[in-house]
């Protein structure tokens, strides 16, 4: 590659380059986000909209002296590659490659790990004040975008810096997006007068709006800002998507995520699987539950595309809400529905809703309000990271009381267990998979499709030796393993809480039992087990399967199933050795 983008190691060297040549430097930015997101996906829309941001934030602030924070990390793929790493771009999200957002563990250049939104005032603000505690000298910069502005933490932190009368930045990339439109009355309120009015009521001196494409615009305003000794907004007007046609005729998401894909003759030429996701049958699952129930809504913070939820907005415009990002905010207002007499569903990924769970369990479970989760994500999330695994749903949300946790194996489940969960009189969660619904094999075809009650017997041996105990589509990796295995039974245990002590007893009673779940194993499935046969007396040999004491990191799902043991072969080996172990 020829241009000025391999000549770029350090933002030294965005620096010393003339201010003439800016331009086409991000151009070359550009064609290789495309180019990279090409050929292995990626967060392509932000990143192309924040292209002249980050060049001109290299440009006027003196990372790593000054720092440079992004919220979540969806907008840095020009960061990244002005910073050391572009000829590993190639490894983008992929195992032991570029991580998917922001790591300082990758480079010292990202000021703060970012996955989730929100937080970049907040951080940025403790990173000014501690600095300035420790003598240190430097400027901080937060660059959040206005899809931030919906969540409750940004305000926070703005109500706290505007108060601090320290000279922090905020950069807000404003494109009128979040992953799909933004939603609200502040994102309303930034493209009026009254944006300048609203900043400066809380104490920052307001600089904009300004366009965040015209470099000779936004390098005096940045400028201006870094001169500053109060706080100030620079306000950038940004387009999502830009410089990709089929991200800028988006109207939907402006290319937010994408798969790999091929940009060729002026076309986009993509594959797309024809199998339907856990999250496509939830959503016909909720249609129907609509179309009989006028009770039934949904509420999503901001994930109307991932939790397949476009075509039931577009026939139920009142009932499907949209509330932003803004997580705690969803969950009460689920429970303010309810409290009304309705019967809502909160979609929402796990990842998310550890977010809100002060609000499950204050303004949910505490009054007993029958809310329905459908927490999306559950387990493994693969390209996305340590920062989007669902590991922690299980073992956060069955201490609740009066809260009955299940998961489906396949997508026949879904709407027996969402029936279950709409008729029941307290709050209710149904966790599953990113990915596409397995078969259904025929063990599963005798267990009907009525009301979900307790587990289900997915093959019972006739001199039971060993159980294979198994949540959600694990079970089928379970069944697998069993194969030829004589005395092997597998148990799908389907609820959580509460557990199924009866069907547990007889797992039992074999002698030897593994617990399988894709989630943490502190305090999970297994943990509920191991209490269970405590309480009972019990006192068989269990080996517990799951997610490791420590942050996965970004790679192919499938492939980290198997190197954790999670697939058939490893519960096949951990069985054995369990049998063995009992000789």
């Amino acid at each position: 590659m020829t241009g000025l983008l391999p000549r770029i190691l350090s933002p030294a060297d965005v620096r010393s380059l003339p201010e003439s040549g800016l331009p086409q430097l991000c151009e070359e930015l550009r064609e290789e986000i495309i180019t990279v997101c090409g050929r292995v996906g990626g967060h392509l829309g932000a990143s192309l909209g924040a292209v002249e941001l980050v060049v001109a934030l290299h440009r006027v602030f003196h990372s790593p002296q000054d720092a440079l924070l992004f919220d979540v990390g969806h907008q840095a793929y020009a960061h990244k590659l002005l910073t050391g790493r572009r000829e590993r771009m190639g490894t983008l999200r992929q195992a032991g490659g570029i991580a998917p957002f922001l790591d300082p563990r990758e480079s010292p250049l990202d000021a703060l790990a970012a996955g989730h939104s929100c937080t970049a005032v907040s951080a940025a603000l403790g990173m000014l004040q501690g600095r300035r505690q420790l003598g240190r000298a430097g400027h901080v910069v937060a660059v959040l975008g206005d899809g931030a502005l919906t969540g409750g933490l940004s305000f926070e932190g703005l109500n706290n810096a505007g108060g601090s009368h320290l000279p922090l930045v905020v950069l807000l990339n404003d494109n009128q997006m979040s992953i799909s439109a933004n939603v609200g009355a502040i994102p309303a309120l930034l493209r009026t007068r009254q944006a300048r009015a609203f900043f400066e009521a809380l104490g920052f001196t307001y600089l904009g709006p300004v366009d965040g494409h015209d470099l000779g615009a936004l390098l005096p305003v940045l400028r201006e800002a870094r001169q500053s000794s109060r706080p100030v907004v620079v306000h950038a007007m940004t387009q999502k998507g830009r410089g990709f046609p089929p991200a800028e005729a988006d109207t939907q998401t402006r290319g937010h995520a994408m798969g790999p894909y091929e940009w060729r003759d002026g076309k986009l030429v993509r594959s797309r699987g024809g199998q339907r996701t856990f999250s496509e049958a939830f959503a016909a699952a909720l249609d129907d539950a609509m179309a009989v129930d006028p009770r039934v809504v949904v509420v999503t913070p901001a994930m109307l595309e991932g939790s397949a939820l476009v075509g039931l907005k577009a026939r139920y415009p009142d009932r499907v809400h949209d509330v932003g990002i803004a997580e705690q905010h969803a969950v009460t207002f689920c429970a303010g529905l309810a409290a009304a007499g309705a019967r809502p569903v909160c979609a929402i990924y796990s990842t998310f809703l550890q977010r809100a769970f002060d609000q499950v369990v204050h303004d949910v479970c505490l009054p007993g309000l029958p809310v329905v989760f459908a927490v999306d994500r559950a387990g493994l999330v693969g390209a996305d990271g340590a920062t989007h695994q669902g590991t922690y749903d299980v073992s956060s949300l069955r201490a609740l009381p009066g809260l009955s946790l299940m998961a489906p194996v396949v997508g026949e489940d879904v709407a027996p267990m969402l029936a279950t969960a709409l008729a029941a009189t307290g709050p209710s969660v149904i966790r599953f998979p990113r990915g596409t619904l397995p078969a259904l094999p025929p063990e599963l075809h005798a267990a009907g499709t009525g009301s979900v009650q307790g587990a289900r017997w997915l093959r019972r041996a006739e001199a039971p030796r060993l159980t294979l105990v198994a949540l959600g589509p694990l079970a089928l990796a379970a069944l697998e393993a069993a194969q030829g295995e004589p005395g092997w039974s597998v148990l799908d245990a389907r609820w959580v809480s509460p557990l199924d002590a009866p069907a547990l007893r007889e797992a039992a009673a074999c002698g030897h039992v593994v617990v399988v779940e894709e989630g943490t194993i502190r305090g999970g499935l297994g943990s509920a087990v191991l209490e269970l046969y405590a309480a009972q007396g019990l006192s068989p040999r269990v080996r517990l399967m799951g997610l490791p004491d420590a942050f996965v990191p970004h790679g192919d799902a499938r492939t980290q199933r198997s190197e954790l043991g999670l697939d058939a072969a490893g519960m096949r080996q951990a069985g054995r050795a369990l049998l063995e172990m009992g000789r």
